[in-house]
Formats: structure tokens, sequence, C-alpha cells
């Protein structure tokens, strides 16, 4: 696939990455902007709210879309991580039992790669190759950027995805148990996987 397939996501493509980021983060997503609604705001539209805000790493700003006949197919957020700093975490706006919960993902970080915090394809594009395009465009862009690797996070009991990352060349650095939360759909472990480009 060239690169031309891929498309920068806009502001309308919202609630399109909503949905497959909802779905792929096994809740976590979910959880996070449940906790962040505003006053009769629905989770959808805090999550469009959140995905929209150029001050978030995690949004459209930083998406790619890859799309077949002119439909989207899948999504991919990518964005360079920073590392947290205590003052970051003690002022944030979520509820105490949902920071102890992400405490996992904070914890696995390599901030000197360009970070896939997620890939999500439509369950009638899968199988099509779609997952190792969006890992080589991850790679691309890391290398555009002077970035020396490329890492993302998988829970450890998503076999298909660490096989297709193993199979494109990512290989495990770290592994942290996940910390239950009633919002959150996940058990197992996290695991950080990084890839050199």
């Amino acid at each position: 696939m060239n690169m031309e397939h891929f498309h920068s996501a806009s502001n309308l493509d919202a609630e399109f990455i909503a949905l497959l980021v909802s779905e792929s983060s096994g809740g976590v997503w979910s959880a996070v902007w449940k906790a962040l609604s505003k006053e009769n705001e629905s989770v959808e539209e805090s999550a469009i709210r959140y995905l929209t805000d150029p001050l978030n790493d995690l949004g459209v700003k930083n998406t790619v879309l890859v799309k077949k006949n002119g439909l989207a197919m899948g999504v991919m957020i990518t964005y360079q991580e920073a590392s947290l700093s205590s003052d970051e975490i003690n002022n944030s706006p979520l509820p105490a039992d949902l920071i102890e919960a992400l405490a996992p993902y904070r914890e696995l970080r390599d901030p000197e790669s360009l970070f896939i915090a997620e890939i999500c394809i439509l369950a009638q594009a899968r199988g099509q190759g779609l997952g190792t395009k969006f890992l080589e465009y991850a790679k691309y862009l890391a290398r555009k950027r002077g970035l020396p690797r490329v890492s993302l996070r998988v829970f450890s009991n998503n076999v298909s995805a660490s096989r297709l990352y193993e199979r494109n060349g990512f290989n495990l650095v770290r592994e942290v148990a996940v910390i239950e939360h009633p919002d959150i759909n996940i058990n197992g472990s996290v695991q950080l996987m990084s890839c050199s480009v």
C-alpha cells in the first residue's frame, strides 16, 4: 500500500475514531472519557471533545486513517510520548482509582520512540494486511522525525496482535500486570514492545 492511502484525520472523523479506540482499548479510553465527561454529557460526546482538543496527544491531530473506496477502514494514532512528572499525575482531573488503574500504562514508556497509541481496524477489514501497512507507515514516520524506534503497548491476551508485531520486528521490552478497574475489561498484563527503524 502506498502512503497516499493514508489520510490525516479531521475533526469530522472523531466519532469514528472514538468508536474504534473504545473497542480496541478494552475500555481504558472509555473509562477516561467517562471520568472526564461534563454534566449531561454522554461518554461519546466526551470522547469527541477529548479527541478534537489540540492539547491532547491522543487525538485527531495525531491520527491517520486508511481508506478503501473512500471509506475509512482503520485508524492509527502516533506521537512521541514524554516522561510524566509527578506533578502531572498529582494534578490529574481523573479520580484516584482510575489514576491507579492507569499506572501500568504510565510505567511502560519509551520517550525516545514514536509511540503507536492505537491501531484499530474495522472487523470486516481485518486479515487484509492493514495492520502491517500501519506498522510500516509508523516506521516511516519515525525515520522522518529522526526517532530510532517505534514502540507500542499490547495486552498479553491479544495473542494475534502480539504475533503481528513480532512478525514486523517488534520485541518485548517489559511487561506489567494490569490493575483491575470496574470500567476496564482487561486482565492479565500489558506489554511494551519496540522495533528499531
